[in-house]
């Protein structure tokens, strides 16, 4: 498309501009959806995520392998959420322990540095394992990041790109049991439908 364009002085000039890439709306996971497979390894040193089983080091375990035995809560997070960031957390923390002995398992994707995860861990005072989303890959799967439509565009105080904040509970028949995803950022987890969901695990084959 071309405008022109009149200066005070009566000198017109001739620019095109580029349309806009048609936004994609983001297909979130919905209860009864299959969970979209993915990998956690070790690359180098740092736990990522990888859509690939391929790892040098032979260590790579899909989401199929998580769930042989237990239910998985699945977080995604990033520090740069601003405020909305420790309150996040501060649940993910409460939820760790209760989901453990329930017989479930909790997993954090970020899209933060290797030495950030560390702090993270620090913080949480607790080994729940916390992976870097390489790439996006897995958010992008589970429908919580898109470069089409990033949250700096509409939520203001965030300048990054990064996932909604969002939580999942995967039952061992791979299927979405409970799913959160924040797009306003104005809300929290449902502890105890979470909790629920976990529980009721323990009498489903």
């Amino acid at each position: 498309m071309y405008y022109e364009i009149e200066d005070e002085l009566g000198n017109v000039s001739t620019i095109q501009l580029k349309d806009r890439e048609a936004e994609h709306s983001l297909t979130v996971l919905k209860n009864g959806d299959l969970a979209p497979l993915f990998y956690l390894k070790n690359e180098e040193g740092a736990a990522i995520t990888s859509l690939t089983g391929f790892s040098l080091s032979n260590d790579a375990r899909s989401i199929i392998d998580l769930l042989q035995f237990k239910p998985l809560v699945l977080s995604f997070y990033c520090n740069c959420w601003g405020s909305y960031a420790p309150k996040h957390l501060a649940v993910v923390q409460k939820l760790a322990p209760q989901v453990e002995a329930l017989g479930g398992q909790l997993l954090i994707l970020t899209n933060e540095s290797q030495k950030e995860i560390e702090r993270i861990s620090r913080k949480l005072e607790t080994e729940l394992p916390i992976y870097h989303d390489k790439d996006y890959h897995v958010a992008r799967s589970y429908g919580v990041y898109s470069e089409t439509s990033p949250i700096w565009d509409r939520i203001a105080g965030i300048s990054d790109e990064v996932f909604t904040p969002s939580l999942f509970v995967i039952g061992k028949d791979r299927r979405i049991a409970y799913n959160f995803v924040d797009e306003n950022f104005d809300n929290t987890p449902d502890t105890k439908a979470i909790l629920k969901e976990v529980y009721d695990w323990k009498y489903k084959k």
